[in-house]
């Protein structure tokens, strides 16, 4: 039989050889990624190198960036394997130009420049406001588990890393004898001390490992932040809590803005912590400032996660409109209050349980703004009666209802707790609960519930497609400075992901 012939011998010489640009289509899409880099300035980034005749030339920063970026989009992370993938890939010898580029350069080049990286990421997002890929109106925010650098049982408590602390210092006192024993004219000329050495240098690397958890605890306190049950000794920055497959890990928390229009992240950051909630608007301001946009309203789309009473109240002061989950249909909510809650409809309404038993909860009752009053299930008002400020300093108010309208109620057994209670019903409640009250119902409408369920596809998407496209599923680095920025590569390489596929439909690219 007779096979069919390669079309070129591997040792046969070429007297023509193929050009580099000829080996990559025209439509590959490392050409996209190459286009969409050299549209941004690199003159703060070029400015970091001196001139120096003497030696070989640097290579220029978008050259590594590109690597880096693309490494990604092609689930490459490792700078090993991106030194590989230079030398045998021709996408990637196409993107340097057929330079040759070791993994130390790379890898230093990765975690050297975090102001920079965060410009980058911000200059891309400007790129796309140019290109009219949204109006950057509506936002949504959200956060996920990243596991973290740090080996799944490698934690201690505070007491724990005291007492290790205590034993490995009396591990080094002993071992510091036993060396100092053996250093004698004759073990000099003759005995083996190594194995001393690297005990020593162990106990001191484990030492330093505790010292640095210990540290942390302090910062923690001095700071006023809740110090954790058990912390990483490895990467003291991560923290336990619970997986989003189920069970718990040693994780870190990312958290992104994303423009609801486009898919495009406008906003990254890894939370010190695990409570994403206090760090929304704070996030979404900065998402604006990225984008040039300051001072204008945008709709802000989250989960139930963060329909706190902070978000609420905050999300006005700040020029927000926050959409959450509507949650369960609450009854209380009719259209006219005064009128009392369809029979059919009282073992709906929200309880609380005390003793054994249920009661109605303080939101069974609605707050009518104009009136500055609430109405009962059954449709009874109760005014105000007295204002207070609590132990913290804010505002608290009070509203009673009448207590011969309670003393008659057919509800007065779901409504008192004790059975003695002559007076009518009191709410307590802040100003920022009667603003959670006011956004819940808002939440209950058709109009409001058609805005939020744009949220989940734009919203997670990023997280999806960084974890099962660029395999980022745990971090390579450790600590708060080097995660963020290796959360940032991931982020605008998913962003040009977002400008290929619109450039991919015929805008734009030459």
């Amino acid at each position: 039989m007779r096979w069919d012939q390669p079309a070129l011998c591997r040792d046969q010489q070429v007297l023509f050889p193929e050009k580099l640009d000829q080996i990559i289509p025209a439509d590959h899409r490392v050409r996209q990624i190459d286009w969409i880099l050299r549209q941004i300035d690199w003159s703060d980034w070029e400015q970091l190198y001196k001139p120096n005749d003497a030696g070989r030339p640097p290579i220029h920063p978008r050259v590594l960036a590109s690597v880096i970026l693309y490494g990604l989009l092609c689930r490459i992370r490792a700078s090993r394997k991106l030194e590989e993938a230079l030398s045998v890939r021709n996408d990637f010898r196409w993107l340097v130009e057929g330079r040759s580029i070791d993994h130390t350069t790379l890898s230093t080049f990765r975690t050297a420049h975090p102001k920079l990286l965060k410009g980058m990421f911000v200059k891309v997002g400007l790129l796309a406001k140019e290109m009219q890929l949204s109006a950057f109106k509506m936002f949504g925010y959200d956060a996920t588990r990243v596991r973290a650098s740090n080996r799944r049982t490698g934690t201690r408590s505070l007491e724990e890393l005291k007492e290790a602390k205590k034993q490995l210092q009396e591990q080094f006192e002993q071992e510091q004898k036993k060396a100092d024993q053996e250093q004698t004219a004759e073990d000099q000329l003759h005995a083996d001390d190594s194995g001393s050495k690297g005990t020593l240098e162990d106990l001191k690397k484990k030492s330093e490992q505790i010292d640095a958890a210990l540290k942390r605890y302090e910062q923690l306190e001095q700071e006023g932040k809740t110090k954790p049950a058990r912390l990483p000794i490895t990467d003291t920055d991560a923290r336990v809590s619970k997986n989003k497959e189920g069970g718990y890990g040693i994780n870190h928390t990312p958290a992104n803005v994303v423009d609801q229009e486009s898919g495009l992240v406008v906003d990254s950051d890894v939370i010190d912590g695990v409570n994403e909630n206090g760090s929304m608007i704070g996030a979404v301001n900065q998402a604006r400032e990225n984008l040039e946009i300051e001072g204008e309203a945008v709709q802000v789309l989250a989960d139930g996660l963060m329909d706190t009473p902070a978000n609420i109240v905050g999300c006005p002061e700040n020029e927000m409109e926050l959409f959450t989950p509507a949650g369960p249909s609450n009854p209380a909510f009719r259209d006219d209050p005064s009128e009392p809650v369809a029979e059919e409809d009282i073992d709906r309404l929200p309880t609380r349980k005390r003793d054994g038993k249920k009661y109605f909860d303080k939101s069974a009752f609605v707050y009518d703004s104009e009136a500055n009053a609430f109405h009962c299930p059954q449709g009874k008002v109760l005014e105000h009666a007295s204002s207070r400020t609590d132990h913290t300093g804010q505002p608290r108010e009070t509203y009673r209802a009448s207590a011969s309208v309670c003393n008659g109620c057919p509800l007065r057994d779901r409504c008192f707790q004790s059975k003695d209670n002559k007076s009518g019903r009191r709410i307590e409640c802040g100003s920022e609960e009667k603003a959670v009250q006011d956004h819940r119902q808002k939440m209950q409408t058709e109009e409001a519930k058609v805005v939020y369920a744009k949220r989940a596809a734009a919203t997670e998407r990023p997280f999806a497609v960084i974890k099962h496209v660029f395999g980022l599923r745990q971090f390579l680095t450790r600590g708060f400075g080097r995660v963020r920025q290796e959360w940032d590569w991931a982020n605008v390489a998913f962003n040009l992901t977002i400008l290929e596929r619109h450039l991919g439909s015929g805008c734009g690219f030459p």
